[in-house]
């Protein structure tokens, strides 16, 4: 189970921190459209995309005080939300034409979300029974 909670823990710490980060002066380059920059010119965050963060740090910190059987729900919460933005924006890149190491790059962070979710899953997982 400690799996679980490291890396649930390491997930509310890059959640928060780019909320965080993001308030550092020069960290976000400003767009034409409104509500959205791009986070140190390489990402595009939206107004959504901050509350997505804040709201998925907010409940790894309540699943790590709630307990193992909610980290593990947190994590299949996560991981399937993560796995589908990616799986939804890596497609998109591949649709439109959007150079692969371009596309891959962009995407990084939720595919590297999914794997350690993934990971902390399969290891924690048949050892809790969620009922």
């Amino acid at each position: 189970m400690k799996i679980a909670k490291y890396i649930t823990l390491f997930l509310v710490v890059g959640f928060f921190g780019i909320v965080l980060t993001e308030q550092l002066p020069g960290a976000m380059v400003p767009t034409a459209e409104p509500h959205v920059s791009l986070f140190f010119g390489l990402f595009e965050i939206s107004l959504l995309d901050d509350i997505t963060h804040f709201l998925s740090g907010l409940l790894g910190i309540i699943a790590v005080i709630a307990g193992p059987k909610w980290m593990v729900k947190y994590l299949m919460i996560i991981g399937g939300y993560y796995f589908l933005d990616a799986s939804f924006f890596v497609i998109n890149g591949f649709a439109t034409s959007q150079p692969i190491m371009e596309n891959l790059a962009l995407n990084f962070p939720h595919i590297v979300i999914t794997a350690l979710v993934a990971v902390a899953l399969s290891k924690s997982v048949k050892n809790i029974e969620l009922a």
